[in-house]
């Protein structure tokens, strides 16, 4: 921004004395984005100039400038989540999708925590799983090329996509919601001219914490804090700020019941040699999404066998041969046999029925 003057005219206080006033203000910093505002350790000035003449004759001006105000460090970051999650019960090294914004007037660098163990949910990850990662950029989503467990001098104004990783408990239910926190806080070393800001040297680390330093107006550069209160990381003002999102069970209830009946030759109820056992499975898929590379294996007793041609899908006959997806069957050398029904991928809701039948020998 370069120099703006103004002038004002005085009434002439003789007939041969003129008097102009000309104000100059300066900004002695470089054209910047004014989202995060003014760089810390800009120096501001204003100068006033007092101009006149004597008669017709120009008279030297005569400067004034106050005193130079330097830009202090304003610290304030944003974590956006607000998200949900689809997992299953059982699944290890789920990514959850969070951003980080540098809302500070320097390069910030930013360290990351998960917050697990939230009141409100109906569980929680699996404990100590947590971690979180920073997007490396190559490739978007969560990889194994994410690996950096905090945010490196982020640009002010800049935003980076982070991820909170964690296990999923087997025993989570369909529908069931855990909660799961970012917080990030603000470090940078401050130990440059007049305080201000110093890039971080190679290798890379995160700068030091941050304190506040409050005070007259000095030509250092001071640090205020002026983030917003999160959800889990504290007050306003503490260099910090944090989001949640939410796991949710996505995947489908999978349950199996089996039951059997007898009928003997002459057709009652007594179970002796030659009598006929008809088995009935029952494959139910509930909730939502799909159930994948479904497959039922059913190993006879010894003192059974198998019955050819009785396996029926959902009423439908099925071949005894080995015929994937829809059945196979698997016939040992021994009196025991496994009788295989593969139902593929199965999208709920969904129910299957699988019958067939064995002679008691």
């Amino acid at each position: 921004m370069g120099p703006v003057r103004y002038s004002a005219s005085l009434v002439p206080q003789n007939r041969t004395g003129w008097i102009r006033v000309w104000v100059l203000v300066s900004l002695l910093a470089p054209h910047i984005s004014w989202a995060a505002g003014t760089i810390a350790g800009t120096s501001i000035n204003n100068t006033a100039t007092l101009s006149y003449s004597l008669g017709a004759t120009p008279q030297p001006d005569i400067p004034v400038t106050s005193t130079a105000f330097v830009v202090d460090e304003k610290i304030n970051l944003t974590v956006t989540g607000g998200i949900t999650t689809n997992v299953a019960s059982g699944s290890t090294a789920q990514a959850t999708t969070f951003t980080v914004t540098n809302n500070a007037n320097s390069p910030l660098d930013f360290s990351l925590s998960v917050v697990d163990a939230i009141l409100g949910d109906d569980f929680n990850p699996v404990a100590a799983s947590c971690a979180p990662f920073v997007e490396e950029g190559t490739t978007p989503g969560y990889d194994v090329l994410d690996t950096a467990t905090f945010i490196n001098e982020l640009a002010v104004d800049a935003t980076v996509t982070v991820y909170a990783v964690c296990d999923i408990p087997a025993s989570a239910t369909n529908s069931q919601t855990a909660l799961v926190g970012i917080v990030a806080t603000a470090h940078g070393d401050f130990t440059g001219v007049n305080n201000s800001y110093v890039v971080t040297p190679s290798p890379v680390v995160i700068g030091p914490a941050i304190s506040p330093s409050l005070g007259a107006n000095s030509p250092n550069v001071d640090i205020v804090f002026a983030d917003a209160a999160g959800t889990d990381d504290g007050p306003a003002a503490d260099a910090a700020h944090s989001a949640r999102n939410t796991y949710q069970i996505g995947g489908p209830a999978v349950t199996v019941t089996k039951t059997a009946s007898v009928a003997d030759p002459s057709g009652g109820p007594v179970v002796m040699p030659g009598a006929v056992i008809t088995y009935q499975i029952v494959v139910t898929v509930s909730g939502s999404g799909t159930a994948n590379a479904l497959v039922i294996d059913d190993l006879l007793s010894a003192n059974t066998s198998f019955v050819a041609g009785s396996i029926s899908l959902d009423g439908a006959p099925q071949t005894d041969a080995n015929d994937p997806p829809t059945d196979n069957t698997d016939f040992g050398i021994t009196a025991a046999t496994t009788v295989t029904v593969s139902l593929g991928n199965v999208a709920a809701p969904a129910t299957h029925v699988i019958t067939f039948r064995a002679t008691i020998n």
